[in-house]
């Protein structure tokens, strides 16, 4: 009884066979596959993504069918043989699929052959990754700096608040508003002064008008 469908018969399995033996024949395909791949070795949910996202751009579509029988096909074997899955896959990726083995097998026995499971090329590009980030923190974090030192050096220039500002121009307001009223309660304090006097000049002259005329009537 076959593995490959279930309910076949020992016919239907032979005819099977023979149509991949014809195939093989036929078909041409990358020298990378002399090289057998332990999939019990490699970490495969790490490799996942990246053949869910080659799949998708191939077909132009995320299509979980193809996906999953990518899947299915490395997890069925501890030695999945790569011409059967090119044979197998040749139906949905058509013209494309030497070239997606040709990109997958490679990965695959890097990850096998590297003790943590994970294919070289994805390490790098993680490596890649974290260093791009490592390298943007820090280019903020000198331009905030950078930013930090020119306030604190205007500051330095202007004094503690920048020039026209509006607290400067609220407080340049309130000292010419009691500029002001003082200039306006002196000069009221002057006038007022002023018309005192005025009166005090005004009052002693009549005094002195009185007594020359209590004068004039002794004399008569």
């Amino acid at each position: 009884m076959s593995n490959f469908f279930r309910g076949t018969n020992q016919e239907q399995d032979i005819r099977y066979k023979d149509k991949m033996k014809k195939l093989r024949k036929t078909m041409s395909f990358p020298s990378c596959y002399k090289d057998r791949v332990d999939m019990e070795k490699v970490q495969l949910a790490v490799v996942k993504p990246w053949i869910s996202h080659r799949v998708t751009q191939i077909l132009g579509i995320p299509d979980e069918v193809v996906i999953g029988l990518v899947f299915n096909l490395l997890e069925a074997k501890k030695n999945p043989d790569p011409k059967d899955m090119q044979i197998q896959l040749t139906g949905f990726l058509e013209g494309k699929t030497k070239g997606f083995m040709a990109e997958l097998w490679p990965m695959l026995v890097s990850a096998s052959r590297n003790p943590t499971g994970i294919p070289k090329d994805i390490l790098d590009a993680k490596k890649a990754e974290i260093l791009a980030k490592y390298n943007e923190k820090k280019r903020l974090a000198a331009a905030i700096a950078k930013k930090q030192e020119s306030l604190k050096a205007r500051g330095e220039r202007d004094g503690e608040r920048p020039r026209n500002s509006r607290w400067d121009r609220d407080k340049g307001r309130s000292r010419n508003d009691r500029s002001s009223r003082r200039r306006d309660r002196d000069t009221n304090r002057d006038r007022s002064r002023s018309r005192d006097r005025k009166k005090d000049r005004e009052g002693g002259r009549e005094r002195g008008n009185g007594r020359g005329r209590d004068k004039d009537d002794d004399r008569d």
